[in-house]
């Protein structure tokens, strides 16, 4: 089961949350905290929804910010963590393109991502809107006129 109020939740008496030592309310109070004090607001309500409602407001700010790959690894791997204890998995459509480095047919878009497309393979092909449009439009040209090079 999971925990997600942390160490002052009834029956967790080590210390740590059931996944981890940080607790979800934990990861996010901590960014939620450290964006607060950044951008001179005042810190938010200790609920998850107003937490997660906060960093969403602020998540442009804060990719721009030096510790932007910390933050998006965090977050990351408690939404694995939160998939992987609740079962549910993101809804995942086959792109009809291939993937422009491995060749094969393994684009997918991915509820909740925030990509157009990306590849299940290979980590670096992640693709915005303009560029998936682009990768369309060039592979159909392929298909339409085939051996010229």
């Amino acid at each position: 089961m999971l925990n997600l109020l942390g160490p002052s939740a009834d029956g967790v008496l080590s210390g740590e949350d059931q996944e981890g030592p940080v607790p979800v309310i934990g990861v996010l109070s901590a960014w939620a905290d450290l964006v607060a004090e950044q951008i001179r607001q005042k810190p938010v309500s200790r609920t998850v929804s107003a937490l997660t409602q906060f960093l969403l407001d602020h998540v442009e700010w804060a990719c721009r910010q030096v510790w932007v790959a910390d933050f998006a690894q965090e977050l990351e791997r408690l939404t694995k963590t939160l998939r992987r204890v609740s079962g549910i998995e993101p809804v995942r459509m086959l792109l009809p393109v291939t993937c422009p480095t491995c060749d094969l047919r393994t684009m997918i878009r991915e509820e909740g991502s925030g990509w157009a497309a990306e590849c299940r393979y290979c980590p670096a092909v992640r693709l915005s809107a303009r560029e998936y449009g682009q990768l369309v439009t060039a592979q159909a040209q392929a298909v339409s006129t085939p051996g010229e090079d």
